[in-house]
Formats: C-alpha cells, structure tokens, sequence
C-alpha cells in the first residue's frame, strides 16, 4: 500500500496501526507523481484534496493493476461522487474511516490483483529482446542552439533515407514546436496517454515536410509533473518500435534534486533520458565561455552514461586558428567521439522566421555531415 503525502492525521494514524497490528505492507508516501509509477504497491490511497489526484495519474494506477482508495469528506457527496467518477476512481471511503477498515480494503485490492496477475503471467508472451536491433537513441543537450541543431540533425537523417522522429523531451524550455512552427497538440502529453491506451501509431506524431516525424514538447512548461521518468521511458520503447533513430533535446541541466523539498523529479526525465542514450550530442557556444560549460556538461553527462560524446559548436567563427585552440583546450580534458564546428549562416535564423529548415549554405553543408557520420556509425 502507497499512501500519498497528506497534511492530515490519517497518515500518521494508519501508519501506526500498521506497524502495530499488521495487515498490509507500507510502500512509503509518494510526493510527486514519479514516486507513485516508480512504486510496486497495489493499492493507492489519498485524500480527497491531493495534489496527485488527477484522471492521467489515475489512469496510470489502473493500467499496473493496482486500485486508487480516496478518502472523502465532503458536505457534497453527490459532487464528490460525480468528481471522482469523472477520475477514473471508483474506490472512496469516509475519511473518518478507521485504518483497520482501510487496510482491509488493500488486502482485498491486493487479492484481485494477484489472482489476475496470475492469469495474466500465463498467458502473457515473452518481452522481445531490445538487444542487438539497429534503433538508435541520440540525446541532444547543451548551451546554444540545441534546437537548431536537433531539427536540422533530424532533417539530415531523414533525407539521407533513415526514418526519424525528432522528440522535444525538455521540460524547462521546450522549444521544437516553435522552432517548426507546429501546433502544440499533439505534444509529448497526448503521446504518453496515447500509450497508455493502447492506442499509439505513427497518428499520434506529428509528420514534418522535411520527412522526419516530431513528438512536440509540452504545451506549458509548468506541466512538467505531468510527465514522469517513467512516461518518457515508455516513449522512447514506443518510438524505438516505429523509428531507426530517435533524437531526443533534453534541458542541460541534469542534476538530482531530490533532497531539495518541493523539487523531486525536476530533472529527471533529462537524466534517465541520457542513461539511455547510445549517443549524447552536446552543443556548445563557438566562445571559451562556451568551452567552460561544455566541459561541465560533458561531466554531467559521464555520471549517467558511458555513451559515445560527441561535441558540436554552433556559430564558431571560421577562423581556422581560433578552431584548432578550440579543439585544443577540449583535449586537454576530454576527448570527444567527434568534433564539428557549425558557421554562423544568415540563412538559419531567416529559416528560423519562417519555421522551416535552411535548403543550402555553409551551416546545412556542416550539419549535413555530421548527420552522415550517424548514418554510417553502428549503433553502440
């Protein structure tokens, strides 16, 4: 049983029953959504007043097979009930409801999932093997350009015949739709619930002139709750069945924030995307400030993964001694699995206006070959 964080005494009081008499087994109190999809627990139980409680989350519980038990207190139960119903929640009890009356609930929860477990374990056919298949994941991050460099990466492995979807998995400063001038439904939301309904297909993805397929970032960044670690994970598996390669913009900070109160998950999705990453691009400011960072986030990275780097500088200037005391200093410390330096090309930011790709010029020559240098690479 996993009871999420309350500010009321039930908590505390079933807590302590448990402890004393038994009868069930507690999970743990979840925070954040991420806690509750990362948890093994079959039965679910919250107040009526609950941050979590909300029809996608809900949603999630039922497809594991474990049950949502909403404590109410309402001086309007018909509107309680019509409110839950339109959740998704069919289990409620009073929230004077005793802890022993709670955890008889959770065992009986817990028997019908056991027994439908059991049948559905016989039946169930083997998980393919993900081993050994040609899908690539390439995780783009860094300080300049990230987005410029994903969608123009994306449209250099579509047209050199690899078939693409380019996902905005950044949670602080999605920014693909806009570059592309896309609409912001369907976005990353629509496609984890489309996921979980069983009813995902290439529909679902938003097809793109250039030949590559876009998974648009969430519509308002605040919703970053919304999608867990785990969400993005089943994502990835579901696009990794449709696609050769999915390049992925993740924000380029990766750092586990769970200590800090109210900030659990921040980061996470950018984190467990790059731990599953078989290649990590990061962009860089053509500047020493932007080697400064690079370097940072190259060591960001090596905590996650030991995943090929490979570094891209946008808007370096085309000084070849500038370039080679570039290169230079990034050796010292770290060397990547390739280097490219992208020009500054007038032509990108009057595509940018337009919400296209740049056809010709020095920038598309650079991307061009940094893109058939995946192309030609195996797989890690």
């Amino acid at each position: 049983m996993l009871v999420g964080a309350s500010q009321l005494g039930w908590v505390t009081t079933l807590t302590q029953w448990v402890s004393e008499h038994g009868g069930a087994q507690l999970v743990g109190q979840a925070l954040t959504p991420d806690d509750v999809v990362s948890s093994d627990f079959d039965l679910l139980v919250l107040d009526g007043w609950s941050s979590l409680l909300n029809r996608r989350l809900v949603d999630q519980v039922h497809g594991t097979g474990a049950g949502v038990l909403v404590l109410v207190n309402s001086d309007r139960p018909d509107a309680e009930d019509n409110r839950l119903r339109e959740l998704g929640v069919s289990l409620s009890m009073p929230a004077s409801a005793t802890p022993e009356q709670i955890v008889a609930r959770a065992s009986e929860v817990a028997a019908v999932r056991r027994h439908v477990g059991d049948r559905t374990a016989r039946a169930q056919p083997p998980e393919p093997d993900e081993e050994g298949d040609n899908h690539r994941v390439i995780v783009i991050l860094g300080e300049d350009g990230v987005t410029e460099v994903a969608v123009n990466l994306a449209g250099g492995l579509a047209d050199g015949g690899v078939r693409t979807v380019l996902a905005d998995f950044d949670t602080v400063e999605p920014g693909v739709a806009q570059r592309l001038d896309l609409p912001i439904v369907p976005n990353l939301l629509t496609v984890s619930d489309h996921i979980h309904r069983g009813n995902f297909d290439t529909n679902s993805v938003v097809s793109h002139p250039d030949g590559f397929a876009v998974v648009p970032g969430l519509a308002n960044p605040r919703e970053w709750a919304e999608l867990t670690s785990v969400d993005a994970g089943e994502v990835l598996g579901a696009l990794r069945d449709e696609y050769d390669i999915t390049v992925v913009a993740v924000h380029r900070m990766l750092e586990d924030l769970a200590p800090l109160s109210g900030l659990q998950g921040r980061f996470d999705v950018g984190r467990r995307t790059v731990e599953r990453a078989d290649d990590v691009v990061v962009v860089s400011a053509g500047s020493p400030v932007g080697l400064v960072r690079t370097l940072h986030r190259i060591a960001d990275v090596r905590t996650l993964t030991t995943a090929p780097v490979h570094v891209v500088v946008n808007r370096m200037p085309s000084d070849g001694f500038l370039r080679a005391e570039w290169a230079r200093e990034l050796e010292r410390t770290f060397n990547p699995a390739s280097l490219s330096f992208l020009p500054f090309d007038k032509a990108v930011p009057k595509a940018a206006w337009d919400g296209r790709l740049p056809v010709r010029g020095s920038f598309v020559c650079e991307i061009r070959a940094t893109s058939a240098a995946f192309i030609r690479t195996p797989a890690a």
